[in-house]
């Protein structure tokens, strides 16, 4: 159908029409002038963000964006049409939330609704290609269907404030790992004060072991000083020793005077 889309025809699908975003059974819708991204749950009141022409935007971590698209579509009685995300949004982790198809007769903007399932942020600026729109043609035209309210601004289309709850179990995660690294933290520190006071004794049960150690050493360096010394005193008692032996064995010791003997022996008479 859109391949024998003209821009000029009366029947009017899209507005503008950009021929570079047409695609074979498909059409890619842009991102617009105004998107709400819900962050906080206490906001009193819904307010949505203004886009100027190439500004970009952030849709952070699981997060709920809605976005106004550029394009109008009008929808005679006889044609209906579905929109869906485009797979390089899908392949960042980007969900179309799913809605309806839109009725015949339906004239307005799109409201794209994306859930980013990531952890990381997404970026868009205006005028980047957002989703597809597949247009479907009936066999028989409506006659009493009421077509959805026309959308022209995002503002009005959100009643109040809306967060994902992935949100809220994302900062729960997150202030769960914040206790658990603290938590590790303390331990370590735990542990190691541990380890001081145990390691404190040992040390200084170390160092008493070697003065007692070096005091041995001292002990038996004077110890065989002594031995030295008293080895000398030893051998000069030993060579006082041969001395007298030899005086004791000396030739005129051996035998007495003759004048000795025989007044011994005459005394004896």
């Amino acid at each position: 159908m859109l391949s024998e889309y003209r821009p000029h025809d009366p029947l009017r699908l899209i507005t503008p029409f950009d021929k570079d975003n047409l695609r074979g059974s498909s059409y890619d819708l842009t991102v617009g002038a105004e998107y709400y991204v819900g962050r906080d749950f206490s906001a009193s009141k819904l307010s949505t963000e203004q886009l100027t022409p190439g500004q970009s935007f952030t849709i952070p971590p699981h997060a709920v964006c809605f976005i106004l698209s550029t394009e109008l579509i009008e929808l005679p009685k006889n044609i209906t049409a579905k929109v869906s995300l485009r797979m390089t949004h899908i392949y960042a982790g980007m969900v179309l939330t799913s809605q309806p198809p839109f009725d015949p007769g339906y004239k307005g903007r799109v409201v794209v609704m994306l859930h980013n399932l990531s952890s990381e942020p997404f970026y868009l600026r205006s005028g980047d290609r957002l989703a597809t729109i597949e247009f479907v043609r009936l066999s028989l035209s409506t006659t009493n269907a009421k077509p959805h309210r026309s959308v022209q601004t995002l503002q009005e289309q959100l009643p109040k404030p809306l967060v994902s709850s992935l949100s809220d179990i994302a900062k729960i995660s997150t202030a769960a790992s914040q206790k658990v690294d603290l938590f590790a933290a303390q331990m370590m520190t735990v542990v190691a004060l541990i380890v001081a006071v145990f390691a404190v004794p040992g040390f200084f049960s170390f160092s008493s072991l070697t003065d007692r150690l070096n005091e041995q050493k001292d002990q038996l360096k004077e110890m065989k000083e002594e031995v030295e010394r008293n080895n000398v005193t030893i051998a000069e008692l030993t060579k006082q020793v041969g001395t007298l032996k030899q005086k004791t064995t000396s030739p005129t010791l051996k035998k007495p005077p003759h004048d000795i003997i025989v007044n011994i022996e005459n005394g004896s008479r």
